[in-house]
């Protein structure tokens, strides 16, 4: 009688479920050419995979690149998990070993059943050597791993995922499908990004939380009690009442079971462990403010975090700066403050800065709430949050308390000296009222800042060529410097169709008029389009990519150091025209499609403002002029 065949077989349907969920395409690769997940004997069809395994079948093998693979095999039972995990390493080696073109760099054991449940474990062989366990931070990845994870581990050679961090790709993918699927349960748009804000706290406070059938209701209340917990403890009750999960009687089920949806979605993303690593929540939740109305409203257009890196770095904050955004939005920029921030002291020292030494302001509740979770999950700042137009306030020391407050009116009292020394802002775009334009939220902040304090902020390129604003750039100048000036990759806020800078300021000294600033253009920032969003290429870390401009720009904005410029690119040169913009002040340099397209928009909107002034002067207009 024939030997009785081990179970294992009986996990194929449960690996192939997570892999799908993992956003593996479990087709198999010799029938699809997209496919990517070989099951037992399906492999050996692959020339480079026989030549290793010889007749000998992993459960499954998982394409990576035409250059690497992922080993995977099963065992009934979870006491087996270390004999998978063996087995599965043995395999890896014999494709690395037999193959010349094809390496096996990770492998895993999967062992259990569906009653009991299954275990995982996963190894990467690093830098070619030793296999070690597949970690975030101290704990042992227990779930199967998405191909984006597997390519941040190769990058890095580094079995620990804390040194590859949740990539913008990532999150927008799992953005996506969040959006989709509230879609679905009739959850409105402009409220997308608050309900799975409240499903992360909840989540913080409970990771095992489910859904237990018929009880809605319960469920729904559950995670309301426990993210409102967090509200209670920093006293920011006003912020709880507009983040409240309000489902319909009518709706109730379908939500309910949309909310369980999404926590195993997150769960199984480990996005608590991401939103502790690394600043993904800023653009987590802009996936689901791009779909409603309260960006657009507000004139929000969140800063991509490559772009507040690069603000921070440049300004080298420090735990001895106090920092201030006038326009927080979701926190992006505080965030990177503190990051920066922390790198260089003890925990307590970061928690200090994060409550005495970083403000921000955001008009919108919703945001603004949004704003608060980015923060707490990143390490506190959230006290110094204020629900408002920061345009009515000023900040102030307090005398009761070691930090700034927010004080009524602009106009400061004898002895009442400015106390921040670092902004960092993208104020909102566009806003309709006349006293609310990007200019005067630069006036603002600049007011806030002490004497040869450092400003940063992202405006649109025409605040600084358009004539309607020409009154205003003297007048910067006439008390402040313009220490750089840098254009942003067309596209940088895409979908959002918008020419912008950033400029870098330093106040309280009149700008000379043979002093140089620093123009620069940034071509390649490692991002691509795709799906409505930018996302870094793949296998690029835009640190790298934009290093040697981040380098010039600190040596010459913090340090007053001059480096090597590169002509087209960065270049110093005192202003020239009444056009405070890099493509007036660069030298040639071949400029991209969509730099190019932007720059004829520019010329030819300059062309009809000079023919419209022309007319309005009744002087005679060339008549051959076609617009």
């Amino acid at each position: 009688m024939p030997r009785a065949r081990n179970s294992e077989f009986r996990a194929y349907p449960w690996i192939e479920q997570r892999l799908a969920e993992r956003d593996w395409n479990t087709r198999n690769p010799n029938r699809q050419a997209s496919g990517e997940v070989w099951t037992q004997g399906e492999c050996l069809e692959n020339d480079e995979i026989r030549r290793g395994l010889g007749e000998q079948k992993p459960e499954n093998v998982a394409r990576i690149s035409d250059a690497s693979v992922w080993v995977i095999e099963a065992k009934e039972g979870q006491q087996r998990i270390v004999q998978a995990l063996a087995e599965a390493k043995a395999y890896a080696d014999a494709i690395t070993t037999g193959s010349s073109l094809l390496a096996a760099p990770f492998a895993t054991g999967v062992a259990g059943n569906d009653e009991e449940g299954y275990l995982v474990r996963t190894e990467y062989r690093e830098g070619g050597g030793s296999w070690r366990p597949v970690v975030m931070g101290a704990n042992p990845v227990t779930r199967l791993l998405s191909k984006h994870e597997l390519l941040r581990i190769l990058a890095a050679d580094n079995a620990d995922l804390d040194f590859a961090p949740l990539t913008v790709r990532e999150v927008v993918d799992l953005a996506s499908y969040i959006n989709r699927r509230l879609h679905v349960a009739k959850i409105e748009k402009d409220h997308r990004a608050v309900v799975v804000a409240v499903l992360l706290l909840a989540l913080e406070s409970d990771l095992g939380l489910s859904l237990t059938q018929g009880a809605s209701r319960v469920f729904i209340d559950d995670i309301n009690a426990r993210a409102r917990r967090i509200f209670d403890a920093a006293g920011r009750q006003e912020l709880w009442d507009t983040l409240k999960i309000r489902p319909s009687n009518e709706t109730l089920d379908d939500q309910a079971a949309a909310l369980s949806d999404v926590i195993i979605k997150l769960r199984n993303a480990d996005i608590l462990h991401a939103v502790r690593t690394a600043d993904v929540l800023g653009s987590f939740f802009e996936n689901f403010l791009r779909y409603g109305n309260t960006s657009k409203d507000l004139g929000i257009v969140l800063t991509p975090r490559h772009i507040c890196w690069l603000a921070t770095e440049v300004l080298n904050v420090s735990t001895s700066d106090i920092v201030y955004d006038p326009a927080a939005g979701t926190g992006g920029f505080l965030i990177a403050a503190f990051n920066r921030a922390k790198e260089q002291v003890t925990a307590t020292q970061a928690t200090n800065f994060a409550k005495t030494r970083l403000y921000g302001a955001e008009v919108s509740g919703k945001v603004a709430a949004l704003a608060f979770i980015n923060m707490y999950f990143r390490g506190d700042g959230k006290h110094n949050l204020k629900i408002d137009s920061s345009l009515r306030y000023r900040l102030a020391s307090d005398a009761q308390a070691q930090r700034l407050t927010f004080h009524e009116g602009q106009e400061r009292p004898r002895g009442e000296g400015p106390k921040v020394t670092k902004v960092l802002m993208n104020p909102p775009f566009g806003l309709k009222s006349s006293s609310e334009k990007e200019p005067h939220f630069v006036n603002h902040a600049l007011a806030q800042l002490e004497t040869n304090g450092l400003l940063f902020s992202v405006l649109p390129a025409s605040v600084m060529y358009d004539r309607e604003w020409k009154a205003w750039r003297e007048t910067l100048l006439h008390s402040n410097q313009l220490l750089a000036v840098v254009a942003f990759p067309i596209d940088i806020f895409y979908p959002v169709a918008t020419e912008s800078i950033g400029i870098f300021v330093k106040k309280g000294v009149a700008h000379n008029a043979g002093q140089d600033v620093l123009w620069a253009r940034i071509a390649d920032d490692g991002f691509v389009k795709r799906k409505g969003f930018r996302v870094e290429r793949r296998g690029v870390d835009y640190k790298l990519v934009m290093a040697p401009l981040v380098d010039t720009l600190r040596a010459w904005v913090s340090y007053g150091n001059r480096l090597a410029a590169r002509p087209g690119e960065y270049e110093y040169a005192p202003i020239s025209s009444d056009e405070l913009i890099p493509h007036s002040h660069l030298g040639t340099a071949a400029l991209e499609p969509a730099e190019f397209e932007g720059e004829v928009r520019r010329i030819f909107k300059s062309m009809v403002t000079q023919l419209w002034d022309q007319e309005q002067r009744a002087e005679p207009v060339v008549d051959d002029v076609e617009l």
